[in-house]
């Protein structure tokens, strides 16, 4: 009787193992998809800058018309990459508290908040692109993508916070002591 119940306990050890390794590479997927949304967020604005600078000060109705059009192509597939990341890193966030290091709670909390704000950004950036398009005039069109371009710094500011704190959560989610950090 004794050995069955040895046996059972390291069953009951083994299978909790396994299932702490499992939502662990569960959080590594999740939480890298959030780094990779992030940095194309980062490379999406990027793009977009020199066409919205273009629309800001332009002489030229059709022209800052055209730019327009192409940050606000731009800029949705940004506000789609961002919307996907929070999502992800809400899910990390959750598969962290399972795999049960701190520090990767820590950092992957740092990519959801961070996440959460590119998102608000860049929606209020498409909000005045799209504002911006449908300007009348050049001085509305001008005046609406002058304010896009400042929250754009925000967005990529953001984004490119949010990739380093995923980075850093998937770095730092190691059992192993010669992977994980000194503190």
């Amino acid at each position: 009787m004794i050995k069955i119940k040895a046996y059972l306990k390291v069953i009951v050890l083994l299978f909790t193992s396994y299932y702490t390794q499992a939502q662990c590479d569960i959080f590594k997927s999740e939480i890298s998809d959030v780094q990779k949304y992030m940095v194309q967020v980062s490379q999406l604005t990027d793009s977009l800058s020199t066409a919205a600078e273009t629309a800001s000060y332009n002489a030229s109705l059709s022209a800052a018309r055209a730019n327009t059009k192409t940050v606000m192509l731009l800029m949705g597939q940004a506000v789609n990459a961002a919307d996907e990341a929070v999502i992800l890193a809400s899910e990390a966030q959750y598969d962290s508290e399972k795999c049960g290091l701190g520090e990767a709670m820590s950092y992957t909390i740092d990519a959801e908040k961070n996440a959460i704000d590119t998102r608000d950004f860049a929606s209020e950036v498409y909000d005045h692109v799209k504002s911006a398009s449908n300007s009348k005039n050049l001085g509305n069109l001008q005046f609406h993508m002058r304010i896009a371009q400042r929250i754009l710094r925000e967005v990529r500011n953001s984004a490119e916070a949010s990739a380093y704190a995923a980075d850093n959560a998937h770095y730092s989610c190691s059992h192993n002591l010669d992977h994980a950090s000194l503190d």
